[in-house]
């Protein structure tokens, strides 16, 4: 059992198989000020590694809900007219994290195992240089609230790769931090890969603090299974977050308890203030491609109209909507853009699973107040075969162009325009074989602000 072991210079901490460091449950083993069982501060060269154990022993008491948390405000009251017990866990106990590291420069974890941790796991502030290799990290998917995995806070040059995370809240997340009274310092040059992740939150996640920009961000390579989300960016205290590179995952997502963030979707895109006096952000410069999701949420990518989203690139998606497990339906489309500028969209296809089919579910993909789009190789239909739903439904989007795309079997339109804003798009070389509508308008007046070849 042990309070705050602090890490200097050139130091190397190492958990031999079969050891189990257990976090102290008395304030009087901790450095003054220090909430944290492996502390690193202003230190170079340090390292945790082995096979051993680092175990929080958090503790949680299941009780009434305690205020409003407003990122969750809608999805809470859904879950309150379904009739859903709207208690929830709150931590009990020491309320401490398990690492944390502050200004430090060339950090490597290795190997080692940490469960139960009463606050975010590992958390890196304002470091350079940092190694984390074959870790397994375990907070209780139902209980661990604010039990993040790693935490990338204003860091730089960082790689995550080959562990396993497995996590109630964001299993790996960046942010952006203002700290001791200092403006926050950007993050950047970031890596993960070749990781197995679940999350009752985000697997793979950027925001919400965000507070100086991020940017060099390559999440790759990594199975998510067991998630409520697969990843997501949020952006509400005025950064610009650009030049990410999302590619090569798969995707299986389940519905968690209504407290968590998330919808069990493949991902989620917010741009935001925080309060009426935050400056407004950027999201920009992104790449999404050859993603496999099995999801039971709908998809969100979501700009402003006063700042869109910018350049948006999406390339080998195949989703397959599953039915929600839970009471508290909150799927409709597979995949809903809105306000966004400059978004490429090649090979992605919606498969809905008919089994049990939710009766909320409406369009394969949804485009609305968006503009300098392209929409290239798309496959789906609606999600009820019975529906008037199109599979790509437009709404006051404008300088566009869908072709050498295909409609599913059972697709009823599979085009809809509408919205008086509508112009300078263009059909191409789509296959409507199997649609029994074709594309459809809202109006007679929108044929004419269309090019159909």
């Amino acid at each position: 059992t042990t309070g705050t072991i602090k890490l200097l210079d050139n130091v190397i901490l190492h958990v031999e198989a079969g050891a189990t460091l257990y976090l102290s449950q008395s304030r009087e083993d901790f450095i003054p000020g220090s909430r944290t069982m492996i502390l690193g501060e202003n230190a170079r060269n340090i390292s945790v590694t082995g096979k051993g154990t680092l175990d929080g022993l958090a503790k949680y008491e299941f009780v009434d809900m305690r205020g409003l948390d407003p990122e969750i405000a809608e999805e809470i009251e859904i879950a309150r007219k379904a009739g859903i017990d709207m208690r929830r866990y709150y931590r009990t106990g020491m309320q401490t994290f398990m690492f944390i590291f502050n200004n430090c420069t060339n950090i490597l974890l290795r190997d080692i195992t940490v469960i139960n941790s009463p606050l975010w796991n590992v958390r890196f502030n304002d470091c350079d240089r940092v190694y984390v290799r074959g870790v397994y990290i375990y907070s209780d998917l139902e209980k661990g609230v604010n039990a993040d995995g790693i935490d990338i806070v204003s860091s730089r040059n960082v790689t995550i790769s080959d562990s396993v995370i497995i996590t109630a809240d964001d299993a790996i997340v960046i942010k952006t931090i203002p700290r001791n009274d200092r403006p926050a310092n950007p993050a950047e040059n970031i890596t993960v890969t070749n990781c197995i992740l679940s999350s009752s939150s985000t697997a793979l996640m950027i925001g919400t603090e965000t507070h100086a920009d991020v940017k060099g961000v390559n999440f790759s390579h990594c199975v998510i299974r067991n998630s409520n989300k697969g990843f997501g960016i949020n952006v509400q205290d005025g950064a610009v977050v650009s030049d990410v590179i999302i590619s090569h995952l798969t995707i299986e997502t389940g519905r968690r308890h209504w407290n968590w963030w998330g919808s069990a979707e493949m991902c989620k895109f917010v741009l935001k203030k925080r309060s009426p006096e935050s400056k407004l952000g950027v999201i920009r410069n992104i790449m999404i491609d050859h993603i496999i999701a099995h999801c039971r949420g709908t998809s969100t990518i979501h700009g402003l109209a006063e700042q869109p989203l910018e350049n948006i690139r999406m390339n080998d998606i195949q989703v397959f909507m599953e039915p929600e497990d839970a009471k508290d339906k909150r799927a409709t489309h597979a995949l809903e853009i809105n306000r966004v500028r400059g978004i490429v969209i090649r090979d992605m296809s919606v498969n809905w699973i008919e089994e049990y089919a939710e009766p909320l579910w409406k369009s394969a993909l949804v485009l609305n107040d968006v503009n300098e789009f392209e929409l290239r190789s798309i496959t789906g239909r609606q999600g009820l075969r019975n529906s008037d739903a199109p599979a790509i439904l437009l709404n006051e989007v404008s300088d566009g162009i869908i072709y050498d795309s295909r409609a599913a079997s059972g697709c009823a339109a599979f085009i809809h325009v509408q919205g008086e804003n509508c112009r300078d798009i263009v059909f191409r070389n789509n296959n409507l074989a199997r649609s029994s509508k074709g594309v459809t308008y809202a109006n007679e007046g929108l044929k004419n602000r269309v090019k159909e070849n």
